[in-house]
């Protein structure tokens, strides 16, 4: 090899690396490719449990019927997704999607039980590298709050760690990878007695943060009034949680401070500032997050005061909401700059994420289609 040779291939090796590296980089930084589809459980009029999954672009749907009334989705590959049940559950449900008519049907379901003693609340969520997953549920007889810990392909249990709590229901995994937040809703409850609540007086919510390693409390926070039940979550990926909330107290008497509450990475869990006449349209109930990190603001709806409503957590206060009927899940679609919500009709609308108030577009319509709590992008 002559010395023009060696240094054109030097060169030619250095600038390779160059542009494989800067490739790497450009992957490393991009933005997470758009999402292309949503996941919602829903039922019909008939009373009919389903998972439908949405191709966005064009609102082709697939749904595939399911023997349990559902609650959150988990997407596991490009064509299955595992469907919790509607607490109290006793089973949960993987679904294949499968192509099988022109109508787009989807076919093929498998049950997951819960073990002795418990049953699902609903919510659950996989470790960093995806080899566990945790699920929110209730040991009923003991009168405890227990996360249950399964192997991820195989669905079966290899132990459970505490709540800390009453009535675990959402539950994520912070952006650290390292720590579990649950939301324990307080209300003790048991299948014998359906969805009766058996503790209004002596409830006692709590969001709770655990090492996923150990299982042990790393904190707790409260709020104030005892009876805003804390359900759903949504941690944003710099360590921020979202929580909203359900009045369990006499709204003939007193509306509740509010029902939107925020918590700073390492701050205090702190009520979103709302009128008394503003908190009283969402008949003291909470459902679905989405969160838009550029705006600063917070979608949440509210099914049983059919609004959906937005709030700045930048100036930690409502900004304004929207009718829609039952609205329930909702979601943020970043490359679009707009949030997603389903309602009791079928409907599936877009609102663009911005302070200032504006109305509902009409995205799909799909008929016969109660959709439940959340919706999921993938």
């Amino acid at each position: 090899m002559n010395r023009r040779t060696f240094l054109w291939l030097t060169t030619a090796g250095v600038l390779g690396t160059a542009i494989a590296v800067n490739e790497l980089m450009k992957r490393a930084t991009a933005a997470p490719p758009a999402p292309k589809r949503l996941y919602s459980a829903n039922d019909n009029p008939a009373g009919g449990h389903f998972l439908s999954r949405v191709e966005l672009a064009s609102g082709q749907v697939q749904t595939v019927a399911v023997p349990v009334r559902g609650h959150a989705v988990l997407p596991l590959t490009n064509n299955s997704a595992l469907l919790f049940g509607r607490r109290p559950a006793f089973e949960c449900a993987v679904v294949e999607f499968v192509l099988s008519s022109p109508e787009g049907e989807g076919t093929g379901v498998r049950t997951i039980s819960a073990t002795a003693g418990r049953h699902f609340n609903g919510h659950g969520c996989f470790s960093t590298n995806c080899d566990v997953l945790f699920t929110t549920e209730n040991a009923y007889d003991e009168k405890r709050g227990v996360l249950g810990i399964r192997d991820s392909h195989t669905f079966q249990p290899i132990g459970e760690y505490d709540t800390y709590g009453l009535d675990p229901h959402d539950l994520q995994l912070m952006p650290d990878g390292k720590t579990l937040v649950v939301a324990n809703g307080g209300i003790e409850q048991h299948p014998d007695f359906g969805r009766r609540k058996l503790n209004l007086d002596t409830m006692q919510p709590s969001l709770v943060y655990i090492d996923v390693q150990t299982g042990k409390k790393i904190d707790e926070y409260r709020l104030p009034d005892h009876h805003l039940s804390i359900r759903h979550l949504i941690a944003t990926a710099d360590g921020c949680v979202g929580v909203a909330l359900q009045y369990e107290g006499d709204l003939y008497r007193k509306q509740p401070a509010s029902l939107v509450a925020w918590q700073e990475q390492g701050g205090d869990l702190q009520l979103l500032d709302i009128s008394t006449t503003d908190v009283a349209r969402f008949n003291g109930y909470m459902a679905d997050l989405a969160y838009d990190p550029q705006q600063q603001i917070l979608a949440v709806s509210s099914p049983r005061g059919n609004h959906t409503s937005f709030w700045s957590t930048r100036e930690r206060r409502f900004l304004h909401a929207h009718p829609l009927p039952e609205p329930s899940g909702i979601a943020f679609l970043p490359n679009h700059r707009q949030f997603l919500v389903s309602d009791a009709t079928g409907g599936i609308h877009t609102f663009p994420s911005q302070t200032l108030a504006s109305s509902a577009s009409l995205l799909h319509q799909f008929q016969d289609k109660l959709w439940d709590n959340h919706l999921v992008l993938a």
